[in-house]
């Protein structure tokens, strides 16, 4: 029988599984904004675990043992969000039929989480700003101040400079909320993660399906490592735990996970291979980032490349371009990085 895999692993709360060097870099940002009152954002791709980072920050804060509130103000329609975020009167609108507490009220003296923060529309986000600047605001269809006491944790998968550009976010919104940001690297560019994460997805939903499934096997997470999960810790779960469900052994083995994988992907393309827009990453970045976002972006390409599980050959293949040209764009991004200091 092949032995399972057994992993150390360090996690700032109960709920983060890493071992990567980019999510220490995450969680020392965790334990030193937390004690404080700043606003926080929290960027990255859907699915790497931008609620599980703001919750950290709440946990690890004073504000521990009261609200934390949770708004994902895509899911939320237009007409609403004021209402959501501020509350209303009865009778404001044709549906008010009783007063409402908004979340910014449901939250004092803790923290609100906004997810996908970009989707805000234009109106709302003016009294957002508001509210962020002095703590203050009126219910819709109410002449009443309301003063709270409530830290603004946001979080955003979209590139909101991109998005003041298109006068799709108000700039001074942008640098208010951009007071203090942390990035959650996306998983395939921390790999030393995925095991680990799926060690504990299969403890965890093995016990949640009441399947006897202990471990998983070293080629199971051979496999999992050489994908490139582009939905993150999310997908890496989804896949896990449709593994266990098919799985008929103690141990999940490589063809578990392949299978479902396979399945998953059947007509989408290959998950090996990286999407065209991902080559022009580092240019935008040029163009727009900051000093920080383009040395993290060129120590990622330099982890991947030194990696012993993706190869310059790899990287380059997935790009669509030559070593050579990998080698090149290195170089002027550091050369851009070092006349830019």
């Amino acid at each position: 029988m092949t032995e399972k895999i057994i992993t150390q692993t360090h996690s700032v709360t109960r709920n983060i599984i890493s071992e990567s060097a980019e999510m220490q870099a995450v969680f020392r940002c965790v334990k030193q904004v937390a004690p404080t009152k700043a606003t926080v954002l929290i960027t990255g791709e859907t699915g790497v675990g931008k609620e599980i980072i703001a919750q950290a920050i709440h946990e690890s804060s004073p504000r521990r043992n009261r609200p934390f509130k949770i708004v994902n103000c895509s899911a939320i329609p237009t007409e609403l969000i004021q209402s959501e975020l501020f509350g209303h009167e009865k009778g404001a609108f044709t549906t008010a039929i009783r007063q409402h507490r908004g979340i910014f009220e449901q939250a004092n003296e803790g923290t609100l989480f906004l997810d996908e923060v970009g989707e805000l529309p234009l109106e709302a986000q003016a009294k957002f700003l508001r509210v962020l600047e002095d703590q203050k605001f009126s219910p819709v269809g109410a002449e009443k101040i309301v003063k709270v006491d409530v830290r603004v944790i946001a979080a955003t998968n979209v590139n909101l400079k991109t998005a003041v550009r298109e006068k799709r976010f108000r700039e001074d919104l942008y640098y208010r909320l951009n007071l203090f940001r942390i990035h959650i690297p996306p998983l395939r560019n921390r790999r030393s993660d995925i095991g680990p994460l799926a060690l504990n997805f299969v403890s965890e939903l093995g016990r949640e399906h009441n399947k006897s499934i202990t471990g998983i096997t070293p080629e199971a997470i051979d496999y999992l490592q050489n994908v490139n999960w582009y939905g993150n810790v999310r997908e890496l779960r989804n896949v896990i735990e449709a593994a266990i469900i098919l799985a008929e052994d103690e141990n999940l083995k490589e063809d578990d996970v392949r299978m479902v994988v396979e399945n998953l992907n059947e007509g989408n393309g290959d998950l090996h291979i990286t999407p065209q827009d991902d080559k022009n990453e580092l240019w935008e970045l040029l163009k727009t980032g900051t000093i920080s976002e383009i040395v993290n972006y060129i120590t990622l390409i330099r982890y991947q490349t030194e990696s012993s599980h993706y190869s310059k050959q790899d990287i380059a293949k997935g790009l669509q371009i030559s070593v050579p040209t990998l080698e090149k764009y290195c170089a002027l991004a550091w050369e851009s990085v070092k006349n830019d200091r």
